[in-house]
């Protein structure tokens, strides 16, 4: 054999081995996600099918409409988003919301409201908000927050005003002895994707399942968020702290292109930065085609509007859906959070009754002892339901429709409502507490 055919030879088997290797790291990297769309997803489809054929009507016992929605939401008013009212309103309606509560960043110290969104759109309750230093403030009125006074301050006077305030990021840093803020976030998407070793694996899920599995990569990415209920759960030993679910929706893990004014093509990547303006050239011919009804030629999305309304919803129990008294029911504490991608939680009540078996109290009631004779709830679907007191599980009962506990002692209670699915009981509902003095 010749010199030039050995090193002939050694090079094609250098190229069938490196070959080899992309293989094998492709298939390492990515068999996971292609496990899960193959059988671990439509296994939990089918079970998923399964429990919602269990559905039942409950009795009603709060008067109130259940209304749903979503609180921290990101739109155009935001550095970080594209978002504009074409996408966010299809995307809502599709999730079947009430409400949305936004949380635009600031663009300077003095911050006007209203401004963005604000109003009913098609019968969906959109109200301004602004989020800066972990709070997110909704002032619910023309107004000119100073950024520049200090935030106890600040807070004080929103309140004070008709407004809501929330600390949202509940893992970090908050003055939490603030006697004014309302209601803090038990649970926000964004929150529970920073305890991931990486980011890669959930990426590589969502591209491999796309839209048919979305839903159960978002699921991945769940942990119980045990720390922050605990503090929850403390700070309640004081004085009523509202808890709501937050999707931090901004829609901008993407890559978007479209036509500008002067004929150029603008390709948009991650958080909504512009990555070029270019003329149109080999891959914008290849890649771009009709536009859709924002303008966008060319989409490939991670994080949707729809699969972030869809996947956890804050629940308010209120008369009538307007701004304000989605508001103050909110502040008031009538409301539970729900994993709406799991199932549908409307129906599901939890509250206290007296001796005659009448409603005295629903959550964030406070109501005497004296008449709390029974804690009841009632769910869709059949839960696991457990019950806290004072943030300690008391009592558990799985595989039921209905619930009660008494007799009642001093404390504030609240229900957790588990499903079974994948072998195990995973969170569903969150509620407020009823507290009981």
């Amino acid at each position: 054999m010749s010199r030039f055919q050995q090193i002939k030879r050694i090079a094609g088997w250098a190229i069938v081995g490196i070959f080899s290797l992309l293989i094998i790291t492709f298939i390492v990297i990515t068999g996971p996600a292609w496990w899960s769309k193959w059988v671990t997803y439509p296994k939990l489809e089918k079970e998923r099918a399964a429990l919602w054929a269990k559905y039942k009507s409950p009795e009603k016992l709060i008067e109130q409409t259940d209304y749903q929605g979503v609180l921290h939401a990101h739109s155009y008013w935001s550095h970080d988003s594209r978002g504009v009212i074409k996408e966010i309103l299809p995307a809502a309606q599709q999730a079947e919301l009430d409400f949305i509560f936004l949380s635009d960043h600031i663009r300077n110290k003095l911050d006007s409201f209203p401004r963005g969104y604000h109003g009913n759109y098609d019968g969906v309750i959109i109200e301004a908000g602004t989020e800066s230093k972990n709070i997110m403030v909704t002032p619910m009125q023309e107004e000119v927050l100073d950024w520049n006074q200090d935030e106890s301050q600040l807070i004080k006077d929103v309140v004070a005003n008709g407004g809501m305030v929330t600390y949202v990021h509940s893992e970090e840093p908050h003055n939490w002895a603030d006697p004014n803020y309302q209601t803090m976030e038990i649970y926000n998407i964004h929150t529970d994707l920073l305890d991931e070793e990486s980011i890669l694996p959930f990426m590589i899920n969502m591209a491999v399942n796309k839209k048919d599995y979305r839903h159960w990569a978002y699921r991945e990415l769940y942990d119980e968020q045990s720390a922050i209920l605990a503090h929850w759960d403390s700070l309640n030993q004081t004085r009523q702290i509202v808890g709501i679910a937050a999707v931090d929706a901004h829609n901008n893990q993407s890559f978007r292109a479209r036509h500008t004014d002067n004929g150029m093509v603008e390709w948009v990547g991650p958080n909504a930065k512009t990555l070029e303006i270019t003329e149109p050239g080999w891959k914008e011919k290849l890649l771009l085609s009709e536009p859709d009804v924002t303008g966008w030629k060319f989409k490939w999305e991670v994080d949707t509007y729809f699969h972030s309304f869809n996947y956890v919803n804050t629940h308010v129990f209120s008369d009538t859906l307007s701004n304000t008294a989605i508001k103050d029911n909110i502040v008031a504490g009538h409301a539970y959070i729900s994993f709406e991608s799991l199932a549908e939680a409307q129906g599901f009540q939890f509250v206290a009754q007296d001796d005659r078996g009448e409603v005295n109290a629903i959550m964030g009631d406070s109501v005497a002892i004296d008449s709390a004779t029974m804690l009841r709830a009632v769910s869709p679907l059949p839960v696991r339901f457990e019950l806290f007191q004072d943030g300690m599980m008391i009592d558990q009962i799985g595989d039921q429709y209905t619930y009660q506990y008494q007799p009642v002692s001093a404390g504030n209670y609240r229900v957790v409502a588990r499903i079974k699915l994948d072998r195990g009981w995973v969170s569903w509902i969150m509620t407020n507490p009823i507290y009981i003095y």
